[in-house]
């Protein structure tokens, strides 16, 4: 069977060779799990900054859901979120 390679970011393991593991690494949904890990260390005052200068996505204003989920260019906060954010920052 050989060695296996085990992803932290995304939770997975597979055969571990030169092929596999660049083939993973350059992948899609590697690179989306690991920023999601590392967003979760970001500062306040950065995420605010960011949220403030984006428009509202209107199609989860509207159904509470987005396809592009955290790759969204658009913000997913609501009025209320944004004030918590503020009031973090202070």
């Amino acid at each position: 069977m050989g060695k296996r390679y085990f992803c932290d970011y995304c939770d997975r393991s597979f055969q571990d060779n030169l092929h596999n593991r660049k083939k993973h690494l350059n992948g899609v949904q590697h690179l989306r799990a690991k920023r999601a890990w590392y967003d979760l260390f970001r500062d306040a005052a950065a995420i605010l900054q960011e949220e403030q200068t984006k428009k509202p996505c209107r199609k989860f204003l509207q159904t509470g859901q987005c396809d592009f989920g955290s790759n969204c260019r658009f913000s997913h906060m609501t009025e209320q979120d944004l004030e918590k954010l503020s009031a973090q920052v202070q």
